[in-house]
């Protein structure tokens, strides 16, 4: 008997104490818990892509009249020279990562190798410099571009020379071909 009256002091006494902590919890919880301070009525905006291209560094828009690249030879330097110039302008409010595809199959009456003609894409005031396949840009437009590895910088005008080449076994044929309707399409994707 002396067992339970031990037990139940012992049960009493654990009862006391978590009801003590409990209470105590809760007052000092409720004493150090503020009014509510409210920041009401916020807005969240995203950030815009707007790209805008230029022949002439004059007059942008989101499409412009590209070039003709003439005397191509197979195995030759890139043509022009000097290349052609293009401006990219970043309107947006985001720094943009640029692809860039073909948006359409050009006409190819003579069944040139796309994937052995070549746009050359260089950019004026750095180093960067790349080359992409027409066929690889033609394949990329369905999947949003090929990914360019430059960006233009929120209200920023970078320049590129575009020129054209091919390998020497493009096509085979003794007198010259064309291909044309050649839509490059310059995308910027926010970074």
């Amino acid at each position: 008997m002396a067992d339970r009256g031990n037990i139940r002091s012992l049960t009493r006494g654990v009862i006391v104490l978590v009801s003590v902590g409990t209470i105590t919890t809760a007052a000092t919880f409720a004493a150090l818990q503020s009014q509510q301070a409210v920041l009401a009525g916020n807005t969240i905006n995203s950030a815009t892509a707007a790209l805008a291209v230029s022949t002439d560094n004059t007059t942008f828009s989101n499409s412009k009249t590209g070039f003709t690249f003439n005397s191509v030879v197979p195995g030759g330097p890139s043509v022009p020279t000097s290349g052609y110039n293009t401006w990219l302008r970043n309107n947006g409010s985001a720094n943009l990562n640029i692809k860039l595809a073909i948006s359409s199959t050009p006409a190819n009456l003579s069944n040139v190798d796309l994937t052995k003609v070549y746009l050359h894409v260089t950019r004026t005031d750095t180093s960067f410099n790349q080359s992409f396949s027409l066929k690889s840009l033609i394949d990329s437009y369905a999947t949003g571009g090929t990914t360019m590895g430059d960006s233009v910088n929120v209200g920023v005008t970078t320049q590129y020379l575009l020129r054209v080449s091919m390998d020497t076994d493009a096509f085979n044929s003794t007198g010259g071909v064309t291909v044309s309707g050649v839509d490059l399409v310059f995308t910027g994707v926010a970074n």
